[in-house]
């Protein structure tokens, strides 16, 4: 919560703003907070959430408590430290490159092995009951593959992203920053959400099982997606973005689309759930820009051929952020609400419905995705897309206050029966 409405929203917004006001996404100035941005949503607000669902519900054998406890801990130190250092080095190595690369190496450093203390603390420590696992579980296994993988991949990245050679930085974030960032939501966020929810929707929101033909197709889909976008993006790159060399890239995100939707027939969220909940609705809505954001890859030939350009940054910004804040963000939301209910014996349907966390979140997700491409055809449209970042802002920061409030509370409880 501290990252998403600091470093992570409240950057973010800030930084479309300042975009908005000069028209251009390629505003030299605002790249390092943009790229900041990114670390502390990627690392900070879905890391954080995954990394904390994961250990709560994977608890440790009776006899490994202590060294599960002390590997929490390190793993949230190290990456708090990590994500507050980069945030810091991105606009400062700038300035003075000889201090501050060293310092942004070391910060991605400490994230890289935050991520690999949380993937041995959950081998080395978990219970085990003996159950098989469940056919999800093989989305959550290829998450924490991309995790680990993104994290590693990560010192080098920002070596590489600021080099003496300013050029160089530019033609390096050019090529490997596209195929980067499918790695990091596709890979990482989006597969531990398949994993997570198609279990999870049918055990404890009051759905029924989802259907595993399906959601291996999805899974299928999917992968070979998200591989067809990182190569064919390369290739594409490297004809430098000339006419018919980017079919690769293209038919990933066919096959992404096609993924979405076989997923969502495999949650069955539409079918008539055991019983209502609040979180329902963003469960629903976030499936909803899922496929949304797929569809998005399928038209964005054609919105280049309409613009007569080989690459869109306005385009490719909304199928991000379609998939970022309307599927992503929108899921942690809505699940964070059930968890924090369950784990606090709260009544969920004596709780607020937080329906203007509902609309907010989506109508500035919407507002920012359709003004970002119409900025294709009217620089006009950049005015009003600056202010979307903090109605999205607002959406959180009330769904904070109200899910924070339980988790204050109860930790002040532990803490003054432990004087």
């Amino acid at each position: 919560m501290a990252c998403v409405l600091t470093v992570g929203c409240l950057l973010g917004a800030t930084a479309l703003f300042g975009i908005s006001r000069q028209g251009d996404y390629t505003a030299n100035a605002w790249t390092p907070f943009v790229l900041a941005h990114a670390n502390s949503q990627l690392f900070g607000w879905v890391g954080f959430f995954v990394m904390g669902f994961a250990l709560q519900q994977h608890p440790p054998t009776e006899g490994k408590k202590r060294l599960f406890l002390k590997l929490a801990g390190l793993s949230l130190s190290l990456m708090a430290i990590g994500i507050a250092v980069r945030f810091v080095a991105e606009p400062l190595v700038r300035l003075d490159r000889a201090l501050w690369l060293p310092i942004g190496v070391a910060a991605c450093l400490s994230q890289t092995l935050a991520v690999v203390l949380f993937l041995a603390n959950t081998q080395i420590t978990r219970h085990r009951s003996g159950e098989p696992l469940r056919w999800p579980s093989k989305f959550v296994f290829a998450s924490l593959f991309w995790f680990l993988a993104v994290a590693i991949a990560e010192p080098a990245v920002f070596a590489m992203s600021h080099q003496a050679d300013p050029t160089n930085s530019i033609l390096f974030v050019a090529k490997w920053f596209a195929p980067l960032r499918e790695a990091q939501f596709l890979g990482f966020a989006a597969m531990m959400i398949f994993g997570v929810s198609l279990t999870k929707l049918g055990t404890c929101f009051g759905w029924k099982p989802a259907h595993r033909t399906l959601g291996e197709i999805g899974l299928a889909l999917w992968t070979l997606g998200l591989l067809a976008r990182i190569v064919g993006w390369n290739r594409y790159f490297a004809a430098e973005l000339a006419p018919g060399t980017g079919t690769l890239y293209q038919v990933g995100g066919v096959l992404i689309a096609c993924a979405a939707v076989s997923l969502l027939a495999s949650s069955r969220l539409f079918e008539r759930p055991e019983h209502a909940a609040r979180s329902h609705k963003f469960v629903r809505g976030a499936y909803g820009w899922l496929v949304a954001a797929g569809v998005l890859m399928v038209l964005e030939p054609m919105h280049l051929a309409a613009i007569g350009q080989p690459f869109s940054h306005a385009f490719t910004g909304a199928i991000r952020h379609a998939f970022t804040v309307g599927f992503i963000s929108q899921m942690i939301v809505g699940v964070s609400m059930h968890v924090v209910a369950r784990m606090h014996g709260m009544a969920e349907e004596r709780l607020a419905g937080l329906w203007s966390v509902f609309i907010l979140l989506n109508l500035g997700n919407a507002a920012r995705v359709a003004l970002e491409i119409l900025t294709d055809y009217r620089a006009t449209a950049f005015a009003p897309m600056g202010w979307t970042g903090f109605v999205e802002l607002v959406a959180l920061g009330i769904w904070a206050a109200h899910v924070g409030g339980p988790l204050v509370r109860t930790n002040l409880r532990r803490r003054a029966y432990a004087c």
